[in-house]
């Protein structure tokens, strides 16, 4: 079979890192960059450290703006998959890449897989929300990280149960991570809702500044800030297993990503969660994950009382899912 993986924010190229290995074992494989980040410190650190290699295609997208830039990642898509036909193509998580390659392929009539598919929070006024909705409606195959996110797409044929590929490429990689050393916290902030709301972003480095540690922040660059507090220290995002790294030895994790949510849980690290409702449940039923939103208060009293569930069971997976992919792929 020759598969399309297409990705083009962040995350999308840790989890086509998990899954290119698996892939190409068993089929041939087409590997899209669309463009949507192009920030280098976003993209082009990652595949020194994630070993996946260059793309095969990457798009040259001119717009900044969101409604432009999806229109634009859709008409390069469809002419790359007319030019260069395969057979299936992988739509990756929630990012906007993957709407554009379930779009794309539909138009190609090409059929969809969505890996991280069935995840909800319930927050239809995330973008991130819509996207994964959107891009469920697109598939026929549907590789659920998790036994709820299953749940939710309960009544459709080809959900399967695969565990999730982040967790592959962080549990392959765990006990290598560098780290750094001391106590400190790590804080991420990077979605629409916080980042763009210069209000939310002051309340919660206020909070943040009770810490009674030093905090690191590597700043997307999306998110604008006015003034740090003394504790808190910017840095450059980093390459991912740096970022790991970074995390695995932190007091606790601070962020909006869901992402990070899940890599705080398998190392251990309790986290603060900048939202008022998550994707990934799982982490705040076990006790190692808070729901904040960006209330001062309740972020300072999270910072006071980290969570730390008393249970830590394989949430995830086992680290294999990338290779049931493949082989459901293969079937």
């Amino acid at each position: 079979m020759r598969v399309a993986v297409i990705a083009g924010a962040r995350p999308q190229f840790v989890k086509a890192a998990a899954l290119l290995p698996a892939l190409r074992a068993r089929h041939e494989v087409l590997f899209v960059h669309t463009g949507q980040h192009f920030d280098p410190r976003m993209v082009e650190a990652h595949y020194a450290g994630l070993s996946i290699g260059p793309p095969d295609f990457r798009l040259r997208l001119r717009a900044h703006d969101r409604a432009p830039r999806l229109a634009e990642m859709v008409a390069g898509l469809t002419q790359l998959l007319e030019e260069h036909p395969v057979d299936r193509v992988l739509a990756l998580g929630d990012a906007d890449s993957a709407v554009a390659a379930a779009v794309a392929a539909s138009f190609r009539e090409i059929p969809v897989g969505h890996v991280e598919a069935g995840a909800r929070s319930g927050e239809r006024d995330l973008p991130e929300e819509r996207n994964r909705i959107l891009v469920d409606e697109a598939s026929d195959l549907f590789f659920c990280a998790t036994e709820a996110h299953a749940r939710n797409l309960e009544g459709r044929e080809g959900v399967h149960v695969t565990g999730d590929v982040m967790a592959d490429m962080l549990l392959a990689r765990k006990d290598s991570l560098p780290r750094e050393r001391g106590e400190y916290g790590v804080l991420t902030l990077h979605r629409a809702g916080t980042a763009d709301d210069p209000a939310a972003v002051a309340r919660v480095l206020e909070a943040v500044g009770t810490a009674g540690c030093r905090v690191f922040f590597p700043r997307h660059p999306r998110t604008r800030v006015d003034r740090l507090p003394p504790n808190v220290g910017e840095m450059p995002p980093l390459p991912y297993l740096d970022f790991l790294g970074l995390v695995s030895g932190a007091k606790f994790a601070m962020t909006d990503s869901g992402g990070l949510q899940k890599e705080a849980y398998l190392l251990g690290v309790p986290c603060i969660t900048l939202r008022g409702a998550t994707e990934w449940g799982e982490t705040v039923d076990c006790g190692w994950n808070v729901l904040t939103g960006t209330d001062r208060g309740r972020i300072e009293a999270a910072l006071k009382k980290l969570p730390r569930g008393r249970k830590h069971p394989p949430l995830y997976g086992d680290g294999h899912a990338a290779e049931r992919i493949a082989a459901l792929l293969a079937t």
